[in-house]
């Protein structure tokens, strides 16, 4: 028996999903999840073979539960947003169904799930997915001290430290130095794990800013502030991040 678990915040996609594997005796449905947290939980308990993971959900995404995990199961992917269809890859999904699809294509997943758990490369697989996933994290206890920028087959080092803010660019961060902007491809709330809470201060969605760049901050009122930057850039916060931003600035 295969066992699997569905993580989706879509209840409709979850029964779906359901329906279509009750025609697939191998594979037996030990559990559902309707957020990334819960789904975390759910894989630690159930340690099942296989995972159907929604790649957009609101609060932790199927990358950021792939990172939090420490032994990786098979994963595939399901979501109506195929631009994701190339980072899912990078981090060896098994497979990318994109919804809504149909018992076809659902079947098609299962044979190529089937075939590489009879293969005898099913640790080795779990080994890469791990390996692959050193780029998605920070070494433990260590935070990112520099950035490795391949640009015209050229690398570029850029220290952590020379970076004045971070801005969430769809699958890549855009870095602003002194000297000029640079684009790398990490998820932003991947990044925010790398960089040390002393020094970096996620602000936004979207904005993450170096504090030894933070010239001014002023409370906006309703739960808004605004950085001044000393390079004379203003970013203002969002509302669900003053909580955050209350907590890591009140030492300061």
């Amino acid at each position: 028996m295969i066992r699997c678990v569905i993580i989706d915040d879509e209840f409709l996609a979850r029964e779906r999903l359901k329906k279509l594997l009750e025609d697939h005796q191998e594979f037996e449905l030990v559990g559902e999840a309707k957020n990334g947290s819960l789904g975390i939980e759910l894989i630690q308990n159930k340690a099942p073979n296989l995972v159907f993971l929604d790649i957009q959900m609101p609060d932790l995404g199927g990358f950021d539960v792939i990172n939090q995990l420490n032994k990786i199961p098979y994963i595939v992917f399901t979501t109506a947003y195929n631009q994701y269809a190339l980072q899912a890859f990078e981090v060896h999904a098994l497979d990318y169904l994109l919804k809504p699809f149909d018992e076809e294509r659902l079947a098609s997943s299962l044979e190529l799930v089937k075939e590489r758990l009879s293969s005898d490369k099913t640790s080795k697989l779990a080994e890469q997915m791990k390996s692959l996933l050193q780029s998605y994290e920070a070494p433990t206890g260590q935070y990112r001290s520099n950035f490795l920028i391949k640009e015209k087959g050229f690398e570029i080092e850029v220290p952590v430290d020379d970076v004045i803010y971070f801005e969430a660019q769809g699958n890549y961060v855009k870095l602003f130095t002194e000297r000029r902007d640079y684009l790398f491809r990490i998820a932003m709330n991947i990044l925010e794990t790398e960089l040390s809470p002393d020094h970096f201060l996620r602000i936004h969605r979207t904005y993450v800013l170096n504090k030894n760049w933070i010239s001014k901050q002023t409370y906006q009122g309703n739960n808004e502030f605004k950085f001044l930057l000393k390079n004379g850039i203003e970013v203002c916060s969002s509302r669900s991040f003053k909580k955050h931003i209350t907590e890591r600035t009140a030492h300061h």
